[in-house]
C-alpha cells in the first residue's frame, strides 16, 4: 500500500461508517474496532415474521477480538451449557455442546460502513472458507453494536437479522 492509500483509508472508513449511521457517534477510524469485546446481548429477528429469538437466553457469554493486522476471532456460548458427565462426552452431550455455541476465526475487512468476516476455521464446517454476511457496526463509547445482513440461522433454519451488543474489555480485565 502506498503512502496516499495508507493515509486515505481511515478517512474513507470514517465516511462509510458515517453514512451507515447518520447522526450517531460512530468509529472515528478503522482502529476503533480493534480490541476485545464482551457479548452483552444477542437477538435474532426473523425477516418474514419479525419474531425475535434469544437462542442463548438473556445473558449469553462471548468474546470478539479484532486485531490491527486484520485478524478476528469470535466465540459465544449459551451460559446454560452443561459439562459432560466424564472427560469423554457422549454423543448426546457432544451434540448439546455443539448446539450451545458459535465460534470461528479468520480475517476481517471494513467496506461500505460494514465489517465482513472471512472465516478460516469454524465450529460449523459449512462456514469454513466463506464470508459471513456483512454487518453494520456502530461504536458509541465502549459499546459496539453489530447488526448483520439477512442470513439463514444455523439454529432455526430461518432467514434472520442478528443484532449483537458488545462492550469493550478494558486492559487488565480478567
Amino acid at each position: 500500500m502506498d503512502r496516499r492509500t495508507t493515509l486515505a483509508l481511515p478517512a474513507i472508513v470514517t465516511l462509510c461508517l458515517g453514512a451507515a449511521f447518520p447522526g450517531s457517534a460512530v468509529a472515528q477510524s478503522a482502529k476503533d474496532i480493534v480490541g476485545s469485546w464482551r457479548l452483552v446481548s444477542w437477538v435474532e429477528e426473523e425477516t418474514e415474521t419479525k419474531a425475535q429469538h434469544k437462542n442463548f437466553g438473556d445473558n449469553p457469554s462471548g468474546i470478539l477480538t479484532y486485531t490491527a493486522d486484520g485478524r478476528m476471532s469470535i466465540i459465544f456460548t449459551d451460559p446454560r451449557r452443561q459439562p459432560p458427565a466424564s472427560p469423554k462426552a457422549t454423543d448426546a452431550e457432544a451434540a448439546q455442546l455443539y448446539r450451545g455455541m458459535v465460534a470461528y476465526a479468520g480475517s476481517y475487512r471494513l467496506e461500505d460502513g460494514k465489517v465482513i468476516h472471512k472465516v478460516e476455521v469454524s465450529w460449523n464446517r459449512t462456514w469454513d472458507g466463506q464470508e459471513r454476511p456483512p454487518a453494520a457496526v456502530e461504536i458509541k463509547g465502549d459499546r459496539l453494536t453489530y447488526k448483520t445482513s439477512p442470513f439463514v440461522s444455523p439454529f432455526l433454519g430461518k432467514q434472520m437479522v442478528a443484532t449483537l451488543l458488545w462492550e469493550r474489555i478494558g486492559s487488565g480485565t480478567h
